[in-house]
């Protein structure tokens, strides 16, 4: 089964007629016709029934459709791939993601695409949310926006208390919101679920004295690690000397995923980060 084969299968299935289909792929309408019937006998079936003006599927043909979309897809892509030009994917990554959620992605896609040059841009939701609307980005890795885009959910993560190694909390693996009451606060700005944990906070009467503010995870990490404070953040790998602890109350958790433009390319850098997450949602 041949390249021109899937792509004369594919432009008949189409436009719908022989002829149609033939200009369509710019060869006369005897080479289609020979490249459909070398693809009957490879098979051994008939794929299409041939009217006097239209040609539709056979349920043979229909069994081969979508598995011919796809490999042709993928022989497509690989042909971009190994064209001289060097194509650019540039990715906006909001700053309450660490950049540790698209190192995998990148690495994998770059095993299939080594020509591409990744441009990564980390900032704040309305810097980065701007650009995108510019198209100034082909990604925007972020928490589900209200823009009429389809946005692919990738990845959930949830709240958690994080305390220094040199803490007394942080020999507990789960702790109840009492425990943490009057304690020393790292504040963490621009947390998408502030709201959610401060209701918490307020509905079992604690008071956290709140002695710094960050932007950054690992401005937050490190602060914590020194033991000036606690914090609430999610999950993250760290170099520090902290510990992130469950607390009993706390329930809340944030999706994260991706917004982007269709193009070979970006189907492509799409499919591997769906790939690479498509076991934790």
């Amino acid at each position: 089964m041949t390249f021109k084969q899937l792509k004369y299968f594919l432009a008949v299935v189409d436009i719908g007629t022989f002829l149609g289909a033939s200009e369509h792929v710019c060869v006369s309408q005897p080479t289609l016709s020979a490249g459909i019937n070398k693809l009957e006998e490879l098979l051994g079936v008939k794929l299409f029934y041939r009217g006097s003006r239209h040609a539709t599927l056979t349920p043979d043909g229909e069994s081969l459709l979508i598995p011919a979309r796809k490999a042709y897809k993928q022989l497509d892509l690989i042909k971009y791939k190994f064209k001289n030009e060097k194509s650019i994917i540039t990715i906006g990554v909001i700053n309450t993601i660490p950049i540790s959620f698209i190192e995998e992605i990148i690495s994998l896609h770059k095993q299939l695409f080594p020509l591409v040059l990744y441009e990564i841009e980390v900032g704040n939701l309305k810097f980065l949310q701007d650009l995108f609307v510019q198209k100034k980005l082909n990604f925007l890795f972020t928490t589900e926006l209200n823009i009429d885009m389809e946005f692919y959910p990738l990845f959930n993560e949830e709240l958690n208390l994080v305390v220094s190694n040199k803490s007394s909390l942080s020999k507990c693996d789960v702790i109840s919101v009492a425990q943490i009451n009057n304690h020393a606060f790292i504040e963490r700005s621009n947390c998408e679920s502030w709201c959610e944990v401060s209701e918490m906070f307020e509905s079992n009467e604690i008071n956290l004295h709140t002695v710094c503010r960050a932007e950054s995870d690992e401005t937050i990490l490190s602060l914590v690690a020194s033991n000036l404070g606690i914090s609430i953040m999610p999950y993250r790998r760290s170099p520090y000397e902290v510990k992130f602890i469950r607390i009993k109350e706390l329930s809340v958790e944030r999706t994260l995923g991706m917004y982007y433009e269709s193009s070979n390319l970006t189907e492509s850098f799409s499919d591997t980060a769906q790939r690479v997450y498509s076991k934790t949602i």
